[in-house]
């Protein structure tokens, strides 16, 4: 009885822990390019206060969260200066800190010295689609600036990082490469 509840056990275990079918074969679905067209949304927005001053909606992608004091939401459509907005969204930041505003064509010319038909601006690793005039983002929130020039096409890539959590860790982390640390 013995022997059979062993072998009844061993076949079991070598069924289970066995070789299986490799089920992550590449098949010719993967091998496929997949082309993703990302269209913006071309519609009404609404009109975004920052402590009183209407600015643009990328100043939200660069202003620090930890800074907020407030935002109020208001519905219904209004109108500014021949532009209709579907409603306010309101912004306050706290008493203590006040945002330093700069244009992205405004940061091109006080940082580098790239001309302004050969820039691309990249924040936080996204292309910026958008009026590099009108673009606004905060100074206090700005980690790095770094400059990649292309020569062919004349092309210059300012990339800008933003005191994110995220960022902020991987500026700080110490990478080695090789095996000869001397």
């Amino acid at each position: 009885m013995k022997k059979i509840i062993i072998i009844i056990v061993s076949i079991l275990t070598a069924n289970a822990f066995g070789q299986t079918e490799n089920s992550q074969a590449i098949s010719e679905q993967d091998t496929i390019i997949k082309v993703v067209h990302i269209i913006k949304f071309k519609g009404a927005k609404p009109a975004y206060y920052l402590n009183g001053f209407l600015v643009n909606q990328s100043v939200l992608n660069f202003l620090d969260p930890n800074k907020i004091e407030n935002i109020k939401v208001e519905k219904g459509e209004i109108e500014i200066g021949n532009t209709k907005y579907l409603g306010k969204i309101i912004i306050e930041t706290k008493n203590n800190y006040q945002p330093n505003l700069i244009s992205l064509d405004e940061l091109r010319k006080k940082y580098t010295n790239v001309e302004k038909n050969s820039a691309i601006f990249q924040i936080d690793n996204e292309i910026v689609d958008g009026n590099y005039e009108t673009y606004l983002i905060d100074k206090n929130y700005i980690l790095k600036i770094t400059i990649n020039t292309l020569e062919k096409p004349n092309l210059s890539i300012i990339k800008v990082l933003s005191k994110s959590a995220e960022n902020i860790k991987k500026s700080n982390e110490i990478i080695i490469r090789g095996d000869n640390i001397h």
